[in-house]
């Protein structure tokens, strides 16, 4: 039995429910034939009078232990048995998530702080805060992983980054120095357009145009008066609130909502002025101020002045670009300071740019903050910079460096204050205060050999994972000394072919199982591997046409997030991997998927078309029969101004319903016009490029959304 002939049954058999009852036996209808009867389900002639039969897939032979019986022309290749042929709940469970009682009780753990029908699509303030008292099965809260061993990686983990001889010469590397704003603003950034970015958003029946010049923003939330939410009187219990009690709790602040005035939505709007390249929350962040990483790079015109060859020796993606200048920008949001452990955005502080990091290697095209937990020390406390992360990214001229992140805890050390006159009521403007540095060397920096760097994941607090554009896959460990000195390149612990050709992205299934890596690559190819033995502990899904450029682990469903190329976004179990469950649908292709957050199982994926969707699969994984519902966050359009020099005009749509789409894989509707096939191409300006949740805990409902225009929209999702 191929890996094909799999994906396809396992497909169809979400589509039709279940193939089978609950103790693994066929369903009525669907007898199990025997060597001696023949299948005669359908018959008819072909043109030269030959008996066709169609036979059923599912009515195999089975041994009378319920296992398959194959025929001597069949091989069964696998170790495990096929989904398909037994979707039993309990042997369901076991060869989705394992028979060890850490892998169940952590599943356990997530099905009763997430089954609420509310938290069908986006989370819920409640079940947030349910990590305060819910019992956590002793590794709940930890996916299985022993709750002594995080704490050990949070603090012994990062021993080597406070040694005074290791973590001193990683320090000592990067080398920083100050630049003034104006040469910033003039090389680093992209140069303001004469004219502004006009914004559309609110209400459908009450509209509010807005202008937005570069690095302004705007409190959306203005847009919307203080109304109050009714509840339709002809409203009718769901189905979710029958099978689940527990979902009243969206009836009662319904309820609640008809008494008190409340803004209807809150978030801002930020113009960066070109397109948003790469969006990341800086992990371990505790404190009310929150920073969000933003990555922009500078217009053609801008890069036209730095090109020294007329024609590229190569083709882009596969080789290293001109030293373009490049920056990385840091933002801060507050949160509101109340009594609620899930905070809130604090719509009375303006977003500020705290520090931009400017760079001479090309555009930085991937970035990725380490992750992991980090105990604070008194280290910390004592240095004059307030330490936000390592941060790894790939630049343009093919390596992969690791940045010390600090930031000036003294807000006035280096002011440059340039404020705007409002033009209205609604639109807000920023007073910035931010320090402007060059970065002269990182503190790690590494380039594999006759290629170039693709995409970085983090596998520890000390290790890097980098997929290549030649299809190889490198490790390397950056708390090591370079003993080959300074002018080469520190070769990595692991370098091992994985795909014929680039690979898209990279994702490790931390901290469930961190020494296994997925990986997408232009092949189509999607895989699983162990870095213990990458040749023998390999196993990969169904070959796509197209592959697919996003893959991200999520912790609470032990399992891949992907798109295919058909537009709709995959589930790939981590036990079961060489299957895929379709969990959404997007109106066009996949552009962008957020990071899988460890606070909540709800992902963001973002399309061509503009639109955001949220999804919680986790129904749909343990229980094949449960509805699955989608919602749409914000659709966003853009066309190009009237006005040359300007930015465009976007408009947001917002206020959608949760809806369940089927997943059925059908050309058939919208994508098919006149017996052709049909793909719409949008414009540059209406894709959405990049999506991120915040990863701390007290704002883990936090997510921004950067755009194809320039624009960058940050909202509190939590409902």
């Amino acid at each position: 039995m191929g890996d094909g002939d799999e994906e396809e049954d396992f497909e169809d058999a979400n589509e039709d429910d279940v193939l089978e009852d609950e103790e693994g036996g066929p369903l009525p209808g669907m007898d199990v034939v025997s060597e001696d009867e023949e299948i005669s389900d359908a018959e008819g002639k072909a043109a030269d009078g030959e008996v066709l039969v169609m036979r059923s897939r599912y009515n195999k032979k089975r041994r009378p232990d319920g296992t398959l019986a194959l025929g001597p022309d069949e091989t069964h290749y696998r170790g495990i048995w096929n989904p398909v042929e037994h979707v039993g709940k309990g042997v369901h469970l076991r060869l989705t998530f394992g028979t060890d009682e850490r892998d169940l009780l952590a599943m356990v753990y997530a099905r009763d702080r997430w089954f609420r029908g509310v938290d069908s699509t986006f989370p819920t303030r409640a079940s947030l805060d349910e990590a305060q008292t819910m019992s956590n099965y002793g590794c709940g809260q930890t996916f299985g992983v022993d709750p002594e061993e995080m704490k050990r990686e949070a603090t012994r983990g990062w021993d080597w980054y406070y040694d005074d001889n290791i973590g001193g010469r990683f320090r000592k590397r990067q080398q920083i120095e100050k630049i003034s704003e104006e040469e910033a603003r003039r090389v680093y950034l992209p140069r303001p357009k004469k004219g502004k970015h006009t914004v559309i958003i609110g209400p459908t029946d009450n509209r509010i145009v807005t202008e937005l010049g570069q690095e302004e923003c705007l409190d959306f939330g203005e847009a919307w008066s203080e109304v109050k939410a009714r509840k339709r009187k002809d409203a009718k219990p769901s189905e979710d609130t029958k099978t689940h009690p527990s979902s009243s709790v969206a009836d009662e602040a319904l309820n609640d909502s008809t008494q008190k005035p409340r803004k209807l939505r809150e978030g801002w709007i930020l113009n960066m002025g070109n397109k948003v390249q790469c969006l990341a929350w800086a992990p371990n962040q505790g404190g009310l101020t929150q920073y969000l990483a933003v990555v922009v790079p500078i217009t053609e015109e801008q890069k036209k002045e730095y090109t020294k060859q007329a024609e590229p020796k190569g083709a882009p993606a596969f080789t290293p670009s001109e030293p373009y200048p490049a920056a990385l920008q840091i933002w801060s949001f507050k949160a509101k300071k109340d009594d609620i452990f899930t905070r809130r955005l604090d719509m009375t502080f303006k977003p500020k740019l705290r520090l931009v990091l400017c760079t001479d290697w090309g555009d930085l095209r991937r970035i990725s903050w380490c992750p992991m937990a980090r105990a604070s020390r008194e280290e910390d406390d004592e240095d004059i910079s307030k330490n936000l992360g390592l941060l790894a990214g790939v630049w343009g001229d093919g390596t992969v460096k690791v940045l010390d992140i600090k930031l000036s805890r003294d807000p006035n050390a280096t002011e440059f204050c340039k404020k705007y006159k409002p033009t209205n009521a609604v639109n807000t403007f920023l007073t910035d205060t931010c320090d402007t540095d060059r970065v002269l060397s990182p503190a790690f920096s590494a380039k594999p050999p006759s290629t170039v760097c693709s995409c970085v994941t983090w596998l520890s607090p000390s290790d890097i994972a980098v997929g290549c554009a030649n299809g190889f896959v490198a490790i390397w460990n950056i708390a090591s000394s370079d003993k080959r000195g300074t002018e080469s390149d520190p070769l990595p612990y692991m370098y091992h072919q994985l795909h014929s050709t680039y690979v898209f992205s990279l994702a490790s299934a931390y901290p469930t199982h961190p020494h296994l890596l997925g990986s997408v690559s232009m092949d189509g190819h999607t895989r699983l591997f162990s870095i213990l033995d990458p040749q023998k502990d390999m196993v990969e899904t169904t070959r796509m046409r197209m592959g697919s450029m996003h893959m991200s682990y999520s912790p609470f469903l032990q399992s891949f997030f992907s798109s295919d190329e058909n537009d709709f976004v995959r589930l790939l179990a981590l036990r079961r991997f060489f299957t895929t469950t379709t969990v959404a649908k997007l109106p066009s292709t996949v552009s962008a998927l957020a990071p899988c957050s460890s606070w909540h199982p709800s992902a963001l994926m973002g399309c061509t078309g503009g639109t955001v969707i949220a999804v919680n699969p986790l129904r749909r994984l343990l229980y094949t029969k449960e509805r699955h519902w989608q919602q749409t966050w914000f659709t966003h359009e853009w066309a190009q101004g009237k006005k040359e020099g300007t930015s465009g005009v976007s408009r947001f749509h917002d206020g959608f319903r949760a809806e369940n789409v089927s997943h059925l894989r059908s050309m058939m509707g919208e994508k098919l016009i006149n017996g052709l096939v049909t793909i719409t191409i949008y414009d540059d300006g209406t894709h959405i490029t990049a999506l991120s949740w915040n990863p701390n805990q007290r704002c883990a409902g936090w997510a921004s959304a950067g755009m194809g225009c320039g624009l960058v929209r940050v909202e509190d999702l939590a409902l």
